[in-house]
């Protein structure tokens, strides 16, 4: 038992103890969740919840899975209130800035959560998920802002400009992961739209 975490870091593995010791809500990063960004707080855990089950139903890791989806956001806490989640009043802080600008700082928080991932480790299973979860997806509403603007510097940005660097998914977690983002992060749109 003492070799474990020598072994899970040179092999970059993750045992079932160490998935379910992160699984805990009472970890400090989720206390710091709860307080700088509750809304990603919360989405991360309907993101966990939904995860879980398609994981269970495709013979993937859920307990992987899960976990990976509680940790999947905790990027955000570098800039919580640049994520829509997070936003309590009408001041929105895109609003102040370019679409380009914009999509630097959501894009940011896959590149936060592996340097947090790596400091609390989480291991390496963890970290690709975190990495991975947007894949080469377009940040389409930038995109598309960047497109109508007036300034004909922004107007000419390319596509590849509002895109996550990917990688794309490479396990069924990860992909399962990246698909209950999204679903969770569309119905709550939904959800205010009405």
């Amino acid at each position: 038992a003492g070799l474990t975490p020598v072994f899970e870091s040179l092999f970059g593995f993750i045992t079932y103890i160490k998935l379910l010791e992160l699984a805990n809500l009472n970890q400090p990063i989720f206390q710091r969740m709860i307080i700088e960004a509750p809304g990603t707080y919360h989405h991360s855990i309907i993101v966990a919840s939904l995860v879980e089950t398609a994981a269970e139903a495709i013979g993937a890791n859920a307990l992987l899975a899960k976990v990976s989806s509680y940790y999947h956001d905790i990027g955000k806490l570098a800039k919580p209130h640049y994520y829509i989640e997070n936003q309590t009043s009408y001041d929105n802080r895109h609003d102040k800035l370019s679409p380009k600008m914009s999509t630097l700082i959501i894009i940011s928080h896959i590149k936060e959560g592996c340097e947090l991932a790596a400091q609390a480790k989480l291991g390496q299973p963890i970290i690709d998920i975190i990495r991975e979860h947007h894949g080469t997806s377009l940040v389409s509403y930038f995109y598309d802002k960047a497109k109508k603007d007036k300034d004909e510097s922004i107007r000419s940005l390319t596509e590849s400009d509002f895109r996550y660097p990917g990688p794309k998914p490479q396990t069924k977690e990860a992909g399962l992961v990246m698909l209950g983002d999204i679903i969770e992060a569309s119905s709550r749109t939904l959800r205010t739209s009405k």
